[in-house]
């Protein structure tokens, strides 16, 4: 691998995008509250909480989303240093607590909102620190003293190969390559890239570009195959975009052909309607002439009494 502050970088980049983000949610974090939020909604806040003494170690991403109409906020700490820190749950309350005093100083606010405090590791080692703070605090006063805080943990290397290939999206992809050798992923690159099959052209530039930042140039045809896969879908939406604009303006076409026809029907109906009109005004006349009776005439020429009387 290349330098671990480019790769690292290049990981944080990787969240920088809502699709990332929305399938982090979606495919990883097995809560049913995160299938109702408006991830059109998803705004990333330019903020950030880490401490100097850790921002070599990790970083965080703050996005703003809304459910059931209210904001809610996704912190998302993503932990780079390979060894475990049991006091995650302490560090992570406390980067929490700093995002609330920031909203209680910039916002009014009545209530505090709802953060999802979110830490994804892609260390090495198995993570054996506990997720829930209380765990960490010694049970020898009346619990109701003692701080309940608790963070969900999504740790890459415990997520099997199976699970990302079923998953077959975006950061399935990412964690598959983050956990796989250079070696074992020029023998299965072809399955990594079936896994991005569904993917926007887009997002598959933002994999492409993590990979060409990752790994040496010696692996290039591992980024190859992706760029392959790029490459391809680009130009598929190009032709999709083409295609869809020729239709466009067929559509166009159509409508303004069937709305001359139309004018000409209405013209036309109209000319025929003033024309029957003149013929029974002319054949009302005649009949007044003959000293026939208005109600007999508006029966006999369909035109209304009043009409009748002013002629």
């Amino acid at each position: 691998m290349k330098n671990k502050h480019i790769h690292d970088r290049g990981y944080k980049n990787f969240f920088l995008n809502p699709v990332a983000v929305k399938q982090l949610l979606t495919s990883f974090v097995h809560e049913n509250w995160v299938h109702n939020l408006d991830f059109d909604s998803l705004e990333r806040m330019e903020t950030s909480f880490v401490t100097d003494e850790f921002r070599e170690k990790e970083s965080d991403l703050i996005y703003k989303v809304q459910i059931n109409g209210k904001d809610t906020y996704i912190y998302l700490l993503i932990e780079f240093q390979s060894t475990v820190d049991r006091f995650m749950a302490l560090r992570m309350l406390r980067y929490i607590t700093e995002f609330y005093q920031f909203l209680v100083k910039s916002q009014k606010l009545k209530k505090l909102p709802s953060v999802f405090p979110l830490l994804l590791y892609n260390g090495e080692r198995k993570w054996t620190a506990p997720e829930d703070l209380s765990i960490l605090i010694e049970q020898n006063i009346p619990c109701d003293y003692i701080p309940g805080f608790r963070f969900y943990k999504i740790a890459e290397n415990e997520i099997s190969k199976e699970t990302l290939f079923e998953v077959k999206n975006l950061i399935a992809a990412l964690f598959y390559v983050e956990n796989a050798s250079p070696e074992t992923l020029k023998k299965e690159i072809d399955l990594v890239a079936g896994m991005l099959q569904n993917e926007r052209p887009e997002e598959i530039r933002i994999f492409s570009n993590w990979l060409r930042m990752t790994f040496l140039d010696t692996n290039d045809d591992i980024y190859g195959e992706v760029k392959k896969l790029e490459d391809v879908k680009t130009m598929f939406a190009a032709k999709l975009e083409k295609y869809g604009e020729k239709l466009r303006k067929e559509a166009m076409q159509k409508g303004l052909e069937k709305g001359i026809q139309k004018g000409i029907q209405k013209g036309m109906q109209k000319g025929k309607s003033e024309g029957m009109r003149e013929k029974a005004m002319q054949m009302a006349k005649t009949l007044l002439n003959k000293n026939m009776s208005i109600q007999e005439i508006s029966e006999i020429t369909g035109l209304s009494v009043e009409e009748i009387k002013k002629l």
